[in-house]
């Protein structure tokens, strides 16, 4: 028989791992849960992650790259009309992302007690804060905005504080409160960007 590759053992760990973390709360997941999912020695998957904190730490940096493709694919330019179209269709973006990814709900808008992973998130929430906000300068000319602080990615947050709040009391996103998100959102980038923005190539 041929020998199993590294790359061909990492793929089975975090296939299975994938596999549970859609089926039930992370916090409920151990290293020899994965092991026993994957048909492999607990001790190999020890060799490879340190605690199940490092493996779903590492599962997330998929997560994160679709979050980058959600993105990117979210906003029609034809569509954009008014800022607040930008956010409305990367908010619908984001709502339609997590509905159809359990690993998402059940790591990022379920309750879990790994501060790696959401520091993970937070930091790249700061990357794709920047990203959307070259979306908005590509399309609109923006006023100063504060320098210590990202209100693009403050946005992305709020709304995900509010799909959470939904998910983990109803264990979905309610259209009413993936409205509600592009409300608030909406309102909260409104004290920094004026009703109308001339567009930027008028700059």
């Amino acid at each position: 028989m041929k020998k199993e590759s590294t790359e061909q053992r990492l793929e089975r760990i975090h296939s299975a791992a994938i596999r549970l973390a859609s089926q039930r709360n992370v916090n409920s997941i151990s290293i020899y849960d994965v092991a026993k999912e994957a048909a492999i020695a607990a001790s190999t998957v020890y060799h490879h992650y340190p605690n199940i904190e490092a493996l779903i730490c590492e599962l997330m940096n998929d997560i994160f790259k679709d979050f980058t493709s959600v993105l990117e694919n979210a906003v029609d330019d034809e569509q954009v009309h008014h800022w607040s179209d930008i956010n409305r269709m990367i908010e619908q973006g984001f709502v339609d992302y997590y509905r159809s990814t359990p690993l998402v709900q059940h790591t990022l808008l379920g309750q879990h007690t790994y501060t790696s992973v959401r520091q993970a998130d937070a930091n790249n929430d700061q990357l794709l804060g920047q990203k959307v906000e070259a979306i908005y300068r590509r399309h609109f000319a923006l006023p100063e905005l504060p320098a210590d602080v990202n209100i693009f990615a403050i946005a992305l947050q709020v709304a995900d504080k509010v799909y959470s709040m939904n998910y983990r009391e109803d264990g979905d996103i309610a259209p009413e409160m993936a409205r509600e998100a592009i409300v608030l959102t909406e309102a909260y980038l409104g004290a920094y960007l004026p009703r109308n923005l001339p567009p930027a190539h008028a700059m």
